[in-house]
């Protein structure tokens, strides 16, 4: 999560604001604080036209530069590091449970909370899969918009009705979009692909190596026979 102080905005208001592919986004134009001094959003133009509020941890400061992580991408962070922990600390009580290492009441009462509390954070993987689908397809229009736009200019100019130059800064920014665009769609698929991974990752269960060893009493054990003299 970024930090901020007030003392240390005076050298990002005005700024530009990029996404961690090199995209303009806009402005830094002003920014928020609670009574401590800590910054806890900034206030970004897009495009001269939109105005909008962006809490302080979607950020990263680093050179100098102000880089805006997407919503997408912010969520999909968010719901990978909670499905980690959780299976983490699973995998740890399972553990500890195995080597008689806590009683069966806590266990059991952690193995309960971690169960509710993993089966929210799969309820709301599954909102942010489907957050990361909708960039996926809107990346995909972008694309196949980019490469339609690139091919008309380039048929423009094969058949002389573009100048060298004027061909050659449109193309360029024409590619690099095209860039951009495909290296998010690969970002959004490696994100879909941890998420899914995570879910399904299983938890080491050792309660089965606990519990046999422990001495059953068989149901249909000859009880032993004492025999009383009169």
């Amino acid at each position: 999560m970024s930090s901020l102080k007030v003392e240390e905005i005076e050298k990002y208001l005005g700024k530009p604001v990029n996404d961690p592919y090199g995209r303009r986004i806009g402005h830094v134009v002003s920014f928020y604080s609670d009574p401590d001094g800590n910054v806890t959003a900034l206030e970004i133009s897009y495009g001269d036209f939109e105005f909008i509020e962006k809490g302080i941890d979607r950020f990263s400061f680093e050179n100098g530069e102000i880089v805006l992580v997407p919503e997408w991408e912010y969520e999909a962070r968010k719901v990978e590091n909670r499905l980690e922990r959780l299976k983490k600390r699973s995998a740890a009580l399972e553990d500890l449970y195995a080597k008689k290492e806590v009683p069966r009441h806590a266990y059991e009462a952690f193995k309960k909370k971690l169960e509710e509390a993993l089966m929210e954070a799969k309820e709301e993987s599954k909102k942010v899969k489907d957050l990361l689908k909708k960039r996926q397809y809107e990346l995909e229009d972008i694309i196949v918009e980019l490469e339609k736009a690139l091919t008309s200019l380039k048929i423009s100019y094969i058949a002389g009705e573009v100048p060298d130059k004027a061909y050659k800064a449109a193309a360029d920014q024409l590619r690099k979009h095209l860039e951009h665009a495909q290296l998010e769609k690969e970002n959004v698929k490696r994100h879909l692909e941890k998420i899914e991974s995570l879910e399904n990752r299983p938890v080491d269960i050792g309660t089965t190596e606990s519990t046999s060893n422990e001495k059953i009493p068989e149901q249909n054990q000859a009880l032993p026979v004492v025999v009383l003299e009169s």
